[in-house]
């Protein structure tokens, strides 16, 4: 396998929305619109979930689809999980998604991978970068075994020691698009709530279940129909 491949961190025990991976939009699970973006990256895509018994569901349905390899390692430490899914597929370079995350703006993303050869961690998910849920990460297998942190939160938020110590020697970028800024507090795109889901729902809907939707797209259908996008925004804030 190629050194880099696309990790999709998923797991059913979400406790905001609880089987949030496999929630149907327009009769496929959530999981699969988010799988579906990625694949017009032509790289391998890993979803790493848990060895939870709530997680059986998930592997039985990722089984179903063409080409998805799938990791189980542990279900509170994510780091972990990442690393030993990495090494077991031989990966070097990764493609950091979140399961909850089904409109990842494909078009920054692939700007970055152009220059993933330069940095150690490319940051797509920090505060006011991107829009919410569109966001990704680019990651050196090196650095999140460099962490030697065992904080709970820094086990559970992958890169989060990364972002803290972003100064100590670690090549490092955030992504930045100005465009994007006057809407960073009024859409957003992630699932964590059932009012999330019904405007993924909503704009799916919208664009006939199209996968490669953009980015551009929905800021254009925010501008036209604002309402739609202010209860799951108040939410997030």
């Amino acid at each position: 396998m190629t050194n880099r491949s696309i990790i999709i961190q998923a797991r059913m025990s979400s406790t905001r929305l609880p089987g949030k991976s496999l929630k149907l939009i327009g009769g496929k699970p959530l999981i699969f619109y988010v799988i579906e973006r990625l694949r017009v990256l032509s790289l391998p895509i890993i979803v790493a979930t848990s060895i939870d018994k709530s997680d059986d569901i998930l592997v039985e349905y990722l089984k179903s689809l063409e080409d998805v390899l799938i990791y189980r390692g542990s279900l509170n430490n994510v780091l972990v999980r990442y690393i030993n899914a990495a090494d077991t597929f031989n990966v070097q370079e990764i493609i950091r998604i979140t399961a909850d995350n089904p409109f990842v703006d494909i078009e920054i993303l692939k700007r970055c991978l152009t220059s993933f050869n330069d940095y150690d961690y490319i940051d797509g998910i920090y505060n006011d970068g991107l829009i919410k849920g569109s966001g990704f990460e680019l990651v050196r297998l090196k650095e999140l075994k460099a962490i030697e942190s065992r904080n709970p939160y820094h086990l559970e938020h992958v890169t989060a020691a990364l972002r803290e110590n972003s100064s100590k020697n670690l090549k490092y970028k955030k992504v930045q698009v100005p465009s994007y800024h006057e809407f960073i507090d009024n859409i957003v795109l992630t699932c964590d709530y059932a009012e999330d889901l019904e405007l993924l729902t909503l704009i799916f809907e919208t664009f006939n279940y199209n996968c490669t939707i953009t980015i551009h797209k929905i800021i254009e259908l925010y501008r036209k129909k604002p309402e739609l996008f202010l209860r799951n925004a108040l939410l997030h804030h």
